[in-house]
């Protein structure tokens, strides 16, 4: 028995498909579960697999045509059975490709289904004789619109003219005159109609808020450093699913004059390829870990820019994501995509004056700015969620991520030092590195010998500035000292060891010179004995 292929609804917004490549043709075999045939949907391409074993029958759509859902593609034939013997019923009953506008309908073609358009759409194509099948919508669910006819009947009344006038004749003087035409993408003209749709339809408002990314970043880096990997893009993920999980009402869509409130997150996330934007979806983003959530957007991506994503990666989506800070745009504008009741823009991190307990400090910021749909949801409900995500990310509490404290804005020799714990220790920092003196036993350095290390730490380095200033061969240079070890210091032994082939007289000026210029040399009060021994190595 012949088995119809239809052009199968791949996701609630497909109302057609596109034929790409035809993988079988006429009279070859095919296995069950074997691809037959390639379409374009309005997200991705998709192959169409045979449901059955049999012979591939005469195809019913070309390469290249547009079918309506539920348009005839093919008929899968049973071994020995002719398309004459398989009946006519399945052609009937199944809607013709599509064709361009002007494109004559191939002979005996099937009646087409009744076309989507306005009341004057339909009374403006029925005065002018033109049928309103043969003309492509730009109206809500692709309905056709009186504009649309208008545009149609503009050019059938030029095409005459622009034959007579022949194709060679020059522009008019100062006539603009495009350099060449790009046609859509399939992907961009569907996402173009329905953000029109969208734009229309749904009374936008948004709302933007500018976050301290100090701790998420520090966070960041600290998981990446210990082999993680996370992108800003992830975090943000992140703290959108746990405001939406927080905030169901942003986790919604607006139909039929009701929310549709939803329990399961899945956010859908722009991705740019080749053709245009597509949406990927991270179903129960919820639920995941930062570190989980990074390696599924990093296979979504991946996998959206071969077009290789499965029809149930682009479904369901409850709420987007777009982030464009990679670009260096700062702030947007975003507009919905219907019937989701919000989006989110996040813009790119820069460094930004902002005031942190009554003072000016410089720190990375983003601004991120949330649409939402006015009719389900009013300006209080969609602040407590633009706040929400806000305060997620400068709190920066990430599961598996350690939570990290930004550091202070220090100047140079600038440190704070405070008691840690109950014993004789304390924390040093210095923007973002820290260490800790301690006089208990075996703990670490004390703060005298941390000070013999700052000592010593800048009589080498002022060593090797004047042997650079003065061209002196200085190979090797290291030293160790030591001092009273209890109570106050009342006196100071080191020993500079050096290897260099220059002379005594030389390497006698050259001492000198550093310790005149070690600044912490000069902070030694002068009834302190220094003794500095210079040992050749």
């Amino acid at each position: 028995m012949a088995t119809a292929i239809q052009m199968p609804k791949l996701g609630h917004t497909m109302s057609e498909g596109k034929v790409i490549h035809w993988h079988k043709q006429p009279g070859e075999p095919v296995r069950e579960g074997e691809a037959i045939l390639t379409i374009e949907t309005d997200k991705t391409e998709v192959e169409v697999e045979s449901p059955v074993a049999g012979v591939m029958g005469p195809h019913a759509a070309h390469e290249g045509d547009t079918v309506a859902v539920g348009g005839m593609l093919v008929t899968l034939l049973a071994e020995g059975e002719s398309p004459a013997s398989a009946g006519d019923s399945a052609r009937v009953s199944a809607p013709a490709p599509r064709r361009a506008a002007g494109a004559p309908a191939p002979a005996g073609a099937p009646a087409a289904r009744r076309t989507l358009a306005s009341p004057r759409a339909r009374r403006l194509a029925a005065e002018h004789g033109i049928d309103l099948g043969r003309i492509a919508g730009h109206g809500a669910a692709g309905a056709v619109t009186e504009d649309d006819v208008r545009a149609a009947i503009g050019a059938l009344t030029a095409a005459p003219a622009a034959l007579a006038a022949g194709a060679s004749a020059p522009p008019a003087a100062g006539a603009l005159v495009p350099a060449r035409r790009e046609k859509l993408t399939r992907i961009q003209q569907i996402g173009a109609r329905n953000l029109v749709a969208s734009w229309q339809s749904v009374p936008h408002f948004v709302q933007m808020v500018r976050v301290d990314m100090s701790r998420a970043l520090a966070a960041r880096k600290a998981f990446n450093a210990a082999g993680g990997r996370l992108s800003v893009t992830d975090l943000i993920l992140y703290v959108a699913a746990k405001a939406l999980a927080d905030n169901p009402r942003i986790n919604a869509a607006f139909a039929d004059g009701e929310m549709l409130i939803y329990n399961r997150v899945n956010l859908g996330v722009a991705v740019d390829t080749p053709d245009g934007l597509v949406v990927p979806v991270l179903h129960d983003a919820h639920l995941m870990t930062p570190a989980e959530l990074s390696t599924r957007v990093s296979q979504l991506a991946e996998r959206a820019r071969v077009k290789k994503l499965a029809p149930a990666e682009l479904e369901g989506a409850t709420f987007t994501v777009s982030n464009l800070g990679a670009f260096g745009v700062e702030n947007g504008t975003p507009v919905i995509f219907a019937p989701q009741a919000a989006l989110m823009f996040a813009g790119a991190v820069r460094d930004e004056v902002l005031a942190i307990d009554g003072r000016a400090e410089v720190r990375p910021a983003m601004q991120i700015a949330v649409a939402y749909d006015h009719r389900g949801i009013d300006g209080a409900t969609a602040s407590r969620f633009t706040i929400k995500v806000k305060r997620l990310l400068e709190a920066a509490e990430f599961p598996g991520v350690p939570l990290a404290t930004p550091a202070p804005a220090f100047a140079k020799r600038e440190v704070a030092v405070e008691l840690s714990g109950d014993g004789l220790r304390t924390s040093v920092r210095h923007g973002s590195i820290a260490w800790t003196n301690s006089a208990e036993a075996d703990e670490g350095p004390d703060p005298v010998t941390s000070f013999m290390g700052a000592l010593g730490s800048c009589l080498l380095m002022s060593l090797r500035v004047a042997a650079r200033a003065r061209n002196f061969n200085l190979a090797v240079a290291s030293l160790s000292g030591r001092c009273t070890e209890t109570g106050h210091v009342k006196a100071i032994d080191l020993e500079l060891r050096i290897s260099t082939p220059e002379g005594e007289d030389k390497l006698k000026r050259l001492v000198e010179v550093a310790e005149r210029g070690c600044h912490i040399r000069a902070l030694l009060r002068d009834d302190l004995t220094l003794t500095l021994n210079v040992v050749r190595v």
